[in-house]
């Protein structure tokens, strides 16, 4: 058997697979970006997901603070944040869908920088 020596750990392993302290590694990787609930991957989330899309259909911020209609790279964030509300996680009142920038701009704050309401689908007061 052929083993290689591991440049993190200093441990032998076999040549052709993994040294154990990558696995170990990764598992700490994923922890620390916060992937590791699998919350973002589940059924009921991505449901709920086209829903507010669908509800909303606009990045809200871009149109209620700059007056602007965005229809591209909507993404639902949760208004309060998370990880310091975890019941409110599902819950609509709670989501909202922004553009990519818009969200990442938003960040975890624990409110909006705008005025929001949720436009009726029947009159919506805008054109695509």
């Amino acid at each position: 058997m052929i083993y290689k020596t591991c440049h993190k750990c200093r441990q032998k392993y076999e040549y052709a697979k993994k040294c154990s302290c990558y696995y170990k590694n990764k598992k700490i990787e994923n922890s620390i970006k916060g992937k590791s609930d699998n919350f973002y991957s589940s059924t009921p989330w991505r449901k709920l997901r086209w829903k507010i899309i669908k509800r909303d259909c606009i990045c809200m911020r871009c149109y209620f603070k700059l007056n602007y209609v965005n229809i591209s790279n909507l993404e639902v964030h949760h208004i309060k944040p998370r990880s310091k509300y975890p019941e409110l996680e599902m819950e609509s009142t709670n989501l909202i869908t922004l553009c990519k920038k818009c969200n990442l701009e938003l960040g975890t704050r624990e409110a909006l920088d705008f005025e929001y309401e949720i436009l009726n689908p029947i009159d919506r007061s805008y054109s695509l």
